[in-house]
């Protein structure tokens, strides 16, 4: 029964987790995601220590890959506890989560709680129900590209695409909420695919893979998504090399079906069905395509609306790999500035705005926040430093070359298959994260693919415990020849795991009452707003964002009710700065919570002006954290404005301009403080 557990959390896992998605929340897509993946682990780690319990001994297994990810965490760690914002760096940036030293720690647990309680049968089903789960994703996303989104007929029962502002048509994306996630996924699911394919026993078996391989490669033909479409190139490369160096040994001994000529192989046939839909649809590398109405978009690039506070590197405007070398100037000016352990897990969103280039502002996106460098490689440089880094690149760099040890040994031509796949998915991945990052599903594949491979070829190992460990044995082995002790260990064991999934769905169900708060702030009722951001709060009393909106929440209420309702605006106004001082107490270098906190006391300003001069207080201490940022100084000279202080609101003024030269609302600001001053 426990097993059985295990197995399916594992299935669902793998078929769930890029499917979820919720409109409920902040974030519709990585936040549900990563919520569901923690479910999954403190159910599957519940059950594998109920397992042990129940039959009296130690169920863990050794990996290659077992050091290198020790030494992986144990830098997160020590990168989490020199953090500038240590809250970020333990649960992830809020609107993702993913990357957080929690989620890190998730992945681990799972990764060896596959490894020690799964085999090889098990593995197929896991990576079946993984090609399930694509191919219903695929179909969506094909259906879009068409004009018709699942997604718009359950958030408004409407049969078309038209609930999302992007165009959808043009990039799709499905429930991944970005086409570049979207393409990566399906570019790594690619591989395992070609793995049932090239084994296939059967006839149906080969037309039912190599349909699904079809439906996959339209699906992410239709993101028209080029970091990932390189990644894709380079997998192939690796994974068609591969196969034609050992073709003849696997053909020999007769372990895979195979056409007679390499030139009409399974992977021959498919490779040119892929290039015939690119001759139909394009790509994202090229625009010639024989079906005009399908083109690819001018710009392969798209942002969500659903997400305002993450980054929109995506978007119209400036090209994108202009963009990117100016971010990642930052991010090697945050290392430079943080070499050992970085700015801390997470906190690039804060750390870049310290470090960021002049010449952002003269972007289209120069006043967009970024959470990640889009170089997976340059974000653990900046934010874990060169330890953080050098152990990230040990993992990958110890499974590829164990990967293709094992591939060049002709003794494991029963393994050659699945490990070529996995490889290349790995390449894949690793070509994707140049460019971009990574995001649950893709997570999920760096850490649990390499567990498939160990145990799909027998690599795992059972742990033995240090002889100077061996004492704890009879400890162990006393308190299970006594029921109650068995019974109570269980009983821990079984409330803990309940107690933690109450905890989770908590935490999520705050998220909703967070955003209904936010939606109810933009609609203009700050009472509605504070009620839901209270409630919020209380929920999850550990979040500082919560705690700094309802400042701001607070602050509002507060102003509405100055008139009718003394006594309560006075009390919002305690309230609202209860709130922000304990945010800014403990994250002092969140530059996003001292925007907020601006915004709080130029909204207490307006019914006490004692808080003018608060608000330029923030104000600076932003500026100080984000020289770089033109809209600060802006922001500056209009508060400086409101008081008649039209010497220094110049100064600010220019000090903008100097930053963006083509300000035009400082500009004009500019004139006309110009022209006041010599009147």
């Amino acid at each position: 029964m426990l097993d059985k557990i295990i197995s399916y959390s594992f299935y669902l896992l793998f078929f769930l987790t890029p499917l979820f998605w919720s409109s409920l929340n902040h974030e519709l897509f990585e936040f549900n995601k990563m919520f569901l993946v923690y479910a999954f682990t403190v159910t599957i780690t519940g059950v594998w220590v109920l397992k042990m319990i129940s039959e009296k001994v130690l169920i863990f297994k050794r990996t290659p890959l077992d050091i290198p990810l020790l030494l992986f965490l144990g830098a997160n760690i020590l990168s989490t506890i020199f953090s500038i914002d240590p809250h970020t760096s333990i649960w992830g940036y809020y609107s993702r989560l993913n990357g957080g030293l929690l989620s890190i720690i998730s992945y681990l647990l799972l990764y060896w709680a596959f490894v020690s309680n799964m085999d090889f049968a098990k593995v197929k089903t896991s990576l079946k129900f993984g090609l399930a789960s694509g191919f219903v994703i695929s179909l969506w996303a094909i259906l879009e590209h068409f004009g018709v989104s699942f997604s718009c007929v359950v958030l408004r029962g409407e049969f078309n695409a038209s609930c999302w502002i992007q165009d959808v048509q043009a990039r799709v994306f499905a429930t991944l909420g970005q086409p570049n996630w979207l393409a990566a996924y399906l570019a790594m699911l690619i591989f395992p695919a070609f793995y049932f394919l090239l084994t296939a026993t059967k006839k149906s078996l080969y037309i039912i893979h190599f349909t699904l391989l079809i439906i996959f490669y339209l699906a992410f033909t239709f993101t028209y998504s080029r970091g990932p479409t390189l990644g894709l190139i380079g997998g192939m490369a690796v994974f068609v090399g591969v196969w034609i160096l050992r073709y003849k040994d696997i053909r020999r001994q007769n372990k895979i079906s195979l056409y007679p000529n390499i030139l009409v192989s399974p992977i021959s046939i498919t490779l040119a069905s892929f290039l015939a839909i690119n001759l139909l649809f394009g790509s994202a590398l090229t625009s010639f395509r024989l079906v005009s109405k399908f083109a690819a978009p001018a710009r392969p690039t798209i942002s969500l609306p659903t997400a305002p506070s993450g980054t929109q590197l995506e978007t119209g405007g400036t090209e994108s790999g202009q963009i990117r070398f100016i971010v990642w100037q930052g991010a090697l000016d945050i290392f430079k500035h943080n070499p050992i352990f970085g700015s801390g897990v997470e906190t690039f969103a804060y750390s870049y705005y310290q470090y960021r280039p002049p010449e952002h502002n003269l972007t289209s996106e120069w006043d967009f926040l970024y959470n990640k460098a889009h170089n997976e490689y340059l974000n653990y440089l900046a934010t874990t430093g060169i330890v953080g880094f050098g152990t990230y690149m040990l993992v990958i760099g110890t499974f590829i070359y164990w990967c293709i040890k094992r591939i060049m040994d002709k003794n494991h031509n029963s393994y050659f298959i699945i490990l070529a796949s996995i490889l290349a998915a790995y390449i894949s991945y690793l070509i994707y994260n140049f460019f971009l990052f990574s995001v649950v599903i893709i997570a999920i594949f760096f850490y649990l693919f390499p567990a498939l491979v160990f145990v799909a070829t027998e690599s795992t190992k059972p742990f033995k415990l240090p002889s100077i460990l061996h004492p704890t044995l009879y400890i162990v082995h006393f308190i299970y020849r006594r029921p109650f002790y068995t019974k109570l260990a269980r009983g821990i064991v079984i409330f803990s795991t309940i107690y933690l999934l109450y905890s989770i769905f908590q935490l999520w169900y705050a998220d909703t009452l967070f955003t209904k708060g936010g939606r109810a702030s933009d609609a203009g009722n700050p009472g509605r707003a504070y009620n839901f951001l209270v409630a919020a709060s209380q929920l999850n009393n550990g979040e500082p964002f919560y705690k700094s909106e309802l400042s701001f929440a607070a602050a509002q209420a507060a102003v509405s009710l100055a008139d009718s309702d003394a006594t309560l605006s006075a009390a919002l106004k305690d309230e609202a700065l209860i709130q922000i001082d304990e945010v800014l107490k403990e994250s002092p270098k969140n530059i996003s919570f001292l925007r907020t906190a601006v915004r709080t006391y130029f909204e207490l300003s307006t019914i006490d002006e004692t808080f003018t001069d608060k608000t330029l207080q923030i104000l600076d201490l932003s500026i100080k954290l984000a020289p770089t940022d033109p809209k600060l100084y802006y922001n500056k000279a209009l508060i400086l404005e409101s008081m008649g202080k039209k010497d220094e609101e110049i100064k600010a003024l220019e000090q903008a301009i100097e930053l963006k030269p083509n300000y035009l609302e400082a500009l004009t600001q500019l004139k006309e403080a110009t022209a006041e001053v010599k009147q």
